[in-house]
């Protein structure tokens, strides 16, 4: 009987930087998608927001998905050989939580350019609960994925030497065997590892806001003790300012998923990734823990209508930066979303600063309040 393989997490993020695709054995062994972190993924499971969904077909059905975590997109491919996967997804409503376990592909259109995509085998709706859990269980394996891979890059081990280095170090034999090759294939990896892990934090960090209440995950602190370390700040220098985050809450959210894979609950906070060591991270390449912070607003920033001539409201009243984007957004909304630009300067002329706007609109996708239906354009849920 073949071993079924397992189903890695992995954010967005990563999958889409991935480029080295192997096939290792007789023509009925599975495929391996190699990630940086050394991840051999032949499988995943991810949970995100469903915010697009395409018929391609022209004379049969193809139907192409894109479903955002908070670092990325997976692109979500359905045909003819996944028919309950393609009525699935034609059924869904956009934009809603979703919960996907599929395996891995990559799309060659010319030499040096790899595209990453999924063919699912699983799907059930989601709600933004496990959607949280998703983030920070995901958070940990990759953090421990990247101080095993750290720890093979500063050795200077190679080969048997160092496979048996990384399995001494609490790896499995597959994860030891990616890591050597993620080493081997990858240039540029420890500046890769910073941006991801500056992106991982970003993630962490607005998952943590004043608005999201922790307490409702369980384990959420927990694990955030877990992947804490020293310093952040030196991880998050090399992350882009801007990271595509396409993500939004139903109205209602769907009941949770019971499983996406048959052979291990979603409850577990090691679901589908047993061949990951699960240790506490003590490397000072791992997520430092903040205290999330929630923008004020002073007396003089906040002014009531167009004249001036109105009081300014008291303490008490005035809205969190968030909720006067967020209301701003409904009202210049005529149907097909609002272009950033014209969100942002209708906001500078409510009074809110370039950092209250920027965190506010961080804190509402995150929030899973507003989505971004395409690239430079925000819409509300």
């Amino acid at each position: 009987m073949v071993e079924r393989e397992v189903a890695w997490r992995v954010f967005a993020h990563e999958f889409i930087h991935s480029d080295y695709f192997f096939h290792d054995g007789d023509e009925f062994s599975p495929n391996y998608l190699v990630t940086p972190t050394g991840a051999r993924v032949n499988r995943l499971y991810f949970v995100g927001v469903l915010t697009e969904i395409d018929n391609l077909g022209a004379g049969e059905d193809m139907w192409r998905a894109r479903v955002s975590d908070p670092t990325g997109a997976f692109s979500v491919y359905a045909g003819q050989y996944q028919p309950q996967a393609s009525v699935f997804l034609s059924g869904l409503d956009v934009p809603c939580f979703v919960a996907i376990t599929g395996k891995a592909r990559t799309y060659e259109p010319e030499d040096g350019t790899i595209y990453t995509s999924v063919r699912p085998e699983e799907l059930n709706t989601a709600s933004d609960s496990i959607r949280d859990r998703w983030i920070v269980d995901t958070a940990r394996l990759t953090y421990e994925r990247i101080k095993l891979v750290r720890s093979a890059m500063d050795s200077g081990l190679k080969g048997d030497e160092l496979t048996a280095m990384l399995v001494k170090s609490g790896a499995s034999p597959k994860l030891a065997n990616g890591i050597l090759r993620a080493v081997s294939h990858y240039t540029d990896l420890d500046k890769y590892l910073n941006t991801l892990s500056g992106v991982i934090v970003d993630a962490l960090k607005n998952l943590a806001s004043a608005n999201h209440q922790p307490t409702s995950l369980p384990g959420f602190s927990h694990s955030m003790k877990e992947v804490a370390g020293s310093n952040a700040d030196a991880m998050v220098k090399e992350t882009p300012a801007r990271y595509s985050v396409e993500d939004t809450q139903p109205t209602q959210s769907p009941q949770p998923v019971q499983s996406t894979d048959p052979a291990q609950p979603t409850q577990s906070p090691h679901f589908v990734q047993s061949t990951d060591p699960v240790q506490p991270v003590q490397s000072p390449h791992s997520v430092q823990s903040t205290e999330p912070k929630t923008a004020k607003v002073t007396d003089e920033e906040i002014h009531v209508g167009t004249t001036g001539s109105e009081p300014a409201r008291p303490e008490e009243d005035k809205p969190e930066p968030d909720e006067m984007v967020y209301e701003l957004m409904g009202i210049m909304d005529k149907g097909n979303g609002v272009p950033v630009t014209e969100l942002v300067d209708e906001s500078k002329r409510s009074g809110l600063t370039d950092e209250h706007i920027d965190d506010a609109m961080k804190i509402l996708m995150s929030e899973g309040r507003c989505y971004e239906p395409r690239i430079g354009v925000l819409r509300r849920v």
